[in-house]
């Protein structure tokens, strides 16, 4: 083949995209139920506004295009960047809190893996408004929500949560100076051996003493067992409780781990990762509060919290669960018109016209013969077969014949 898919794309088949619709339509029930309303964004932004949020490196993974003018642009890579920008153009007109949600195409220039590709959908959720815990509780209740209605159980997955203060609190109490460097170690612990994790800490300069005390802390499973912190940790402490006694309905599927520290540019409070129980895939979801990226982008200081889901990642689980559902993309009907006359097409036309107010139906397009009709029926799995010739002219009556039981019956077209 002369041309293929450019590496890291991926081209989307019928029966591919049922499963895409299947699985977006699960997101955008589940939001609308927590009230959240649907919002779209342009693919391309300034570059100068993707790159706002985290700095000169996000620009190595940015596709950008040939500088025009004055104008530098490039595909966005998240779904918060473009809604951030939208709520700040109305601001201060908007009732708070702004609740909305997003599912949309992403672009990221980087080495493909299982489940990242450089093409990807997302569904994204935020919240404007709001620098309450019951509003870091509801998103993550609504992932919950959204992976059940796609037919996950607590056995298949679960969320780690963290609170960015508590951690920062933990460090800054144990005399740690370089706390972002740290953070990044830390949120590599599930990925790292603990040789390598004390190694990456010893050549940040940490002590012994420091060390031994950070591993013991972050190997802690119970968050009222923290004691004796600083005001800081007391406050993540707080917030992060807060977050559990609100989803007190999910808490087979929550989990406190202090080693989630992710998105160190821009996260400022809870923060958390959904993964498999058997830890075979990367993250499946991840989120938080982000309360400094309104004024960052320029606007008045807003509280904000939210989250993505990757399609790509998600799916690969659904499907070794076995919980996606067979495409439904075949016709309820098929009109096969056994006659090359004008008469016989017109019918066979308006028998389909009819039919289609209230069904898929497809009807012949090549004259071919009647068993080459039944041939191509059964290959786009039609339910139905209405067989259109002469005779059907005269009587007006049709033989209407079921792929799935053989069984035939007679019908009158005008009760079609």
């Amino acid at each position: 083949m002369k041309f293929q898919t450019v590496k890291g794309m991926k081209d989307w088949y019928p029966e591919d995209r049922a499963t895409f619709n299947w699985m977006a339509n699960t997101f955008r029930q589940q939001a609308v139920k927590y009230g959240f309303l649907e919002v779209e964004s342009p693919a391309i932004e300034s570059l100068s506004l993707l790159s706002e949020k985290e700095g000169e490196e996000i620009k190595q993974q940015i596709f950008t295009f040939e500088k025009k003018g004055s104008e530098q642009l490039g595909l966005r890579f998240d779904l918060t960047v473009p809604m951030a920008r939208m709520f700040i153009a109305k601001q201060k007109e908007l009732p708070k809190p702004v609740k909305w949600f997003n599912i949309g195409r992403m672009w990221r220039y980087e080495a493909p893996q299982k489940g990242r590709l450089r093409e990807f959908y997302q569904f994204g959720v935020e919240i404007f408004g709001s620098d309450k815990p019951e509003a870091d509780a509801q998103i993550i209740s609504l992932i919950i929500d959204s992976f059940q209605a796609l037919g996950l159980t607590s056995k298949d997955f679960y969320v780690k949560i963290n609170n960015r203060n508590l951690l920062q609190g933990i460090l800054d109490g144990l005399g740690i100076g370089n706390i972002s460097e740290v953070m990044t170690v830390i949120d590599k612990v599930a990925k790292i051996s603990e040789e390598e994790f004390v190694a990456e800490l010893e050549k940040l300069k940490l002590t012994q003493a420091q060390i031994k005390k950070l591993d013991s802390i972050l190997k802690t499973k119970e968050l009222k067992q923290l004691k004796d912190l600083n005001e800081l940790a007391r406050q993540g402490q707080w917030e992060l409780q807060s977050v559990f006694e609100a989803l007190q309905d999910n808490q087979a599927f929550v989990q406190f781990d202090l080693t989630v520290a992710r998105g160190l540019a821009y996260y400022t409070g809870t923060v958390f990762e959904v993964y498999d129980r058997e830890g075979k895939y990367r993250a499946l979801a991840g989120g938080g509060r982000y309360d400094n990226m309104i004024q960052l982008f320029g606007s008045e200081p807003c509280a904000a919290t939210g989250f993505g889901i990757g399609f790509a990642t998600l799916g690969l689980l659904l499907e070794e669960k076995m919980l996606i559902p067979a495409p439904d993309i075949g016709v309820d009907y098929y009109v096969a018109p056994i006659k090359d006359d004008p008469k016989v097409m017109a019918l066979a036309n308006t028998i389909a016209v009819q039919l289609r107010k209230t069904n898929r139906v497809d009807v012949d397009l090549m004259r071919r013969s009647l068993p080459k009709q039944f041939d191509y029926a059964n290959k786009i799995k039609a339910k139905k077969v209405i067989v259109v010739g002469e005779n059907e002219v005269k009587t007006g009556v049709v033989t209407i014949k079921n792929l799935e039981d053989g069984k035939e019956e007679k019908k009158k077209i005008k009760e079609l």
